[in-house]
């Protein structure tokens, strides 16, 4: 570097530096690079959310109540916010600004929280030695123009990128799609978390087939049915098929009393309007012996305890229509006590989005001798799925089968030929667009069963997003909800299960000694040399 002989060319060389600096902060508040090696890239911005934040054409603002002096663990979510957030900026051409506020000492900034609705947290900290509760605040509100979006705690990254980007394309949008919600009459049946999901993308509502499907409804997500419906109940579904609405529907043949070891067959006319449209649920429950485990209590002489068994009529599914955008990008779906659908050639076109593995089986219907109180057994009509000393839950001498798939193309009227219906002066007769997604689940959109699992809910999520015709979110959504088990091929028996957890739980500590054993041998090579080196 030359030498300055003057202060006039030390001020020059000053100014010229500052120019030189300003410009290269001008230039990276409009490009952000950064290398992430992840699978799936999952700690940068997804190109639906730069798709999503470039739309921006007025400023948005996110103010963060973020509490400084954090425990450890919630440090890296303050920093992994930063950087997301300032990824948002980058790609938003100018219109996204955010600004952190530390509301611990500062009232005005925790009235302000509280208008926001993001309330203080409490988490326990260990400091001077002792064990204290302290109120922290970890939360967002983001602002564009007259509209608001809250995210009141965020204690973890994942799913953060999805639950930003999901608020700023609620706010960005003119007219939401409206989802209709028929929770079944199952008992216990509760959808208040689903519609929590739900209402981040879309408006939300009860529906009742006691009247037509209103206009607005774009798609309807329904439990299935435990009983015959009426026909005026079937004729407006029907309808709403007709004129293009989209229909999710979890239905099965039974109803489930795991507690009592039995399903029961249900007797409904659902099933012959799925076969006209071209959908056969066939009666036997599939099982698998890649399954979910429940828990069961056990008893040994006057001690109970209970214990983890596998349970082959809750399979784990594995296998998706890589094809379709409504699975293509999850890892696993666990469906309650399904049944294998079959579809007819003959109508319109079907497409198998689930299938059980290869090691699957059947168990039908029929008398069973059923554990009761007191030691005895009653015979009993139905299915047997009480989960001990069960042999029929043993038998997976089938193949693949398909458990969920969807219904698209030509589709005639379930009234194209009664007199009664077909004569009114509104009915439709077909449909070019058919749009009928079957789930073989009964209760498929119960927050207390399936929908309850984080998997589930991301495919109950994307297909509402496919359905509806906006499937941005999707790919954000599936690379936060990723699950990486063994093969099955590999889980062979318990003895292998046994032997892959020792491997898991001895290999780290076995690790860390080799390392110490080798950093222990460079250290005695040194050690040598430097002794001969000094004699």
């Amino acid at each position: 570097m030359a030498r300055i002989n003057n202060k006039k060319q030390f001020a020059l060389s000053l100014v010229f530096l500052a120019v030189i600096l300003i410009l290269i902060n001008i230039i990276s508040r409009s490009i952000f690079f950064r290398w992430d090696l992840t699978r799936g890239n999952i700690y940068s911005l997804s190109e639906s959310s730069k798709s999503i934040i470039n739309q921006l054409d007025d400023r948005m603002t996110a103010r963060v109540f973020f509490s400084e002096d954090l425990p450890g663990e919630y440090v890296n979510s303050r920093r992994y916010l930063q950087d997301i957030l300032e990824e948002y900026r980058a790609y938003s051409n100018g219109n996204f600004h955010f600004e952190f506020v530390n509301p611990d000492d500062n009232e005005k900034a925790k009235e302000e929280a509280f208008g926001y609705r993001i309330p203080p947290i409490q988490l326990r900290v260990l400091e001077n030695d002792k064990l204290e509760i302290k109120n922290v605040y970890m939360g967002l509100v983001l602002l564009y123009r007259d509209k608001k979006e809250v995210l009141p705690v965020i204690q973890t990254t994942e799913g953060l990128e999805y639950d930003l980007t999901a608020a700023i394309k609620k706010m960005l949008a003119k007219d939401l799609k409206t989802i209709g919600l028929i929770a079944g009459k199952g008992e216990g049946v509760q959808t208040h978390q689903l519609s929590q999901f739900l209402n981040q993308t879309y408006k939300v509502r009860p529906v009742s087939l006691n009247s037509p499907i209103p206009l607005d409804i774009d798609l309807v997500l329904m439990n299935g049915v435990m009983d015959s419906l009426s026909m005026d109940e079937l004729y407006h579904l029907d309808q709403f098929l007709m004129r293009g609405g989209k229909l999710f529907l979890s239905q099965a043949r039974q109803e489930a009393k795991v507690q009592e070891g039995i399903a029961e067959s249900i007797a409904s006319n659902i099933f012959s309007f799925l076969e006209h449209y071209g959908l056969t649920i066939n009666p036997d429950i599939v099982i698998d012996k890649l399954c979910s485990q429940i828990q069961i209590q056990q008893r040994q002489g006057i001690f109970a305890f209970n214990n983890l068994v596998d349970y082959p009529p809750i399979p784990v599914i594995r296998r998706f229509n890589e094809e379709s955008p409504i699975v293509s990008g999850l890892d696993e779906v666990r469906v309650f006590f399904p049944h294998e659908i079959t579809a007819s050639p003959d109508s319109g076109t079907f497409t198998p989005l689930m299938w059980t593995s290869k090691n699957s089986g059947s168990l039908a219907e029929g008398y069973f001798p059923a554990p009761s109180m007191g030691g005895n057994y009653t015979l009993r009509n139905g299915y047997n799925i009480y989960p001990m000393d069960n042999k029929q839950l043993q038998k997976f001498d089938k193949g693949p089968m398909v458990v969920a798939g969807l219904r698209t193309g030509y589709q005639s009227s379930f009234f194209a030929d009664s007199s009664e219906y077909a004569e009114k002066e509104d009915f439709l007769a077909f449909t070019n667009d058919l749009n009928l997604l079957l789930i073989t689940d009964n209760r498929f959109f119960d927050d207390m069963r399936a929908a309850g699992i984080p998997e589930n809910t991301a495919l109950i999520l994307n297909a509402a997003d496919v359905m509806t015709g906006d499937a941005e979110l999707v790919s954000i959504r599936n690379r936060g909800i990723k699950v990486r088990p063994l093969k099955p091929e590999i889980l062979t028996s318990d003895t292998a299960r046994n032997v892959w957890k020792w491997v898991n739980m001895i290999t780290p500590s076995l690790l860390v000694i080799l390392f110490a054993l080798f950093k222990a041998g460079q250290n005695r090579k040194k050690r040598r040399k430097l002794e001969e080196y000094y004699g």
